[in-house]
């Protein structure tokens, strides 16, 4: 399977947001992870609703379940929380879930769709927020794992092509196009880097 290239949402809600994430859709995005952990049901209903029908199926989110179902989006994520909670749910598509060393990774007997590696990189949207993996323990740990490993954290247009030499599944973005004033142009930036 190609590389494949995620945008998280913000946190907190970005100055034309929806407008920007049907731009990126328009780009080819295809997935878009909506992590907004402070929004309430209604509010998260409201903006899933505001996204253009058509892109619902490329869309995960990470939390109020209920409405994957709802709205017939791609799937859930699994918070590392969550997870660890002992969520079921058989009525719901899990796509993936977060870890932070790639011990649990290995020690995981649930198979994803994909699960996120965080942080390969330095963050850019939490500070102090530093990578502790090295590319040798990623190379060796990339071949033992039978998931398919989405590198997260730090990523942005001078190491995206690191991830896919390193031989992660894709990477998810969030902070290197959500923190610049042109978040289209950012994302079209990345992509040209992996092509």
């Amino acid at each position: 399977m190609s590389f494949k290239l995620i945008v998280i949402t913000p946190e907190q809600n970005y100055p034309k947001e929806i407008k920007l994430i049907t731009s990126l859709f328009e780009q080819g995005l295809p997935l878009l992870h909506v992590r907004k952990p402070n929004a309430h049901a209604d509010e998260l209903r409201e903006y899933i609703q505001s996204i253009p029908k058509q892109f619902h199926k490329k869309v995960v989110i990470h939390s109020h379940y209920k409405l994957a179902k709802e709205f017939n989006l791609k799937g859930i994520h699994l918070t590392e929380k969550v997870r660890k909670s002992g969520f079921r749910d058989t009525r719901l598509k899990i796509i993936s879930t977060s870890f932070h060393a790639t011990k649990d990774v290995l020690k995981s007997r649930r198979k994803y769709e994909y699960v996120f590696l965080s942080p390969v990189f330095d963050s850019i949207s939490k500070q102090g927020y530093t990578s502790n993996f090295t590319s040798d323990e990623l190379n060796v740990f990339l071949k033992k794992t039978k998931q398919r490993v989405i590198a997260l954290g730090g990523i942005n247009d001078k190491n995206i092509k690191i991830s896919k030499q390193v031989n992660f599944s894709g990477a998810a973005v969030l902070g290197y196009i959500w923190e610049s004033k042109k978040p289209v142009e950012c994302y079209k930036k990345l992509l040209s880097k992996i092509k």
